[in-house]
Order: structure tokens, then sequence, then C-alpha cells
């Protein structure tokens, strides 16, 4: 491989890594709420998922108006419920590109997808 390229696993990673870094730093939260955790609902544009490393994290863009969007990476961990339509799939099921409603949780750990929704 030559020096300088940056295959598309690292630039997604890179995108993952930022997109947590958003989540994280630009999410309000509050002070009173110090330790619990806060719940999330989003629509949008699935744009990486990360299979080959763990944590398995999902990067959603979605639109705040129409000139600005945000975006989240949440980690995908044993206990997220991954649907399409009403049937239970597994995470490498949902490709980048398609539209989700991706259910996250704001800890002090970071962003953890609760459910992530794709149409049937």
């Amino acid at each position: 491989m030559k020096e300088g390229i940056v295959t598309p696993v690292r630039r997604w990673f890179s995108v993952a890594v930022v997109a947590i870094a958003v989540g994280v730093f630009l999410l309000p939260s509050r002070s009173s709420e110090a330790g619990q955790s806060r719940s999330y609902k989003v629509q949008g544009t699935v744009i990486a998922v990360t299979l080959n490393q763990s944590p398995q994290l999902i990067v959603v863009n979605t639109p705040l108006t129409p000139k600005n969007h945000m975006t989240v990476g949440a980690t995908v961990t044993p206990q997220t419920k991954i649907l399409r339509g009403q049937k239970r799939v597994a995470l490498h099921t949902i490709k980048v590109g398609e539209i989700v409603w991706l259910t996250y949780v704001k800890t002090s750990e970071g962003l953890f997808a609760r459910a992530i929704q794709a149409k049937a």
C-alpha cells in the first residue's frame, strides 16, 4: 500500500471517532443529571457501520435544518435492538446510504445505540 493513501476503513473509522466526539461534546446535557443517561431518537442516513472492530459503531447523518445536519456515532452492543420492519436482523444487514431511526443513550461513557430501525 502506498504511503499517504487512506483506506476506506480508516476513513470511516475517522468519521466514527469524529461523530462520537461531536455527540459527546455538543449534545445538550444537564448538570443535575450527572451519572444518569438521556435517551435521544434521530432519523437519518447511515454514513458508516464498523463491523470489523470492537466496539462496533453506527454513524448516522441527520438533518437539523435544510442547510445544517448533525452526525451521531453510537456504539452498538449485544443489547442493541436492530430491526428491519418488525423483524430482528444483524448489524451487517444495515447498509451505508440507508435511512434509519436511531435511538441512543448518552452516558458519561459515550453514546450507545439502544435501537436501530430500518424500513422493511
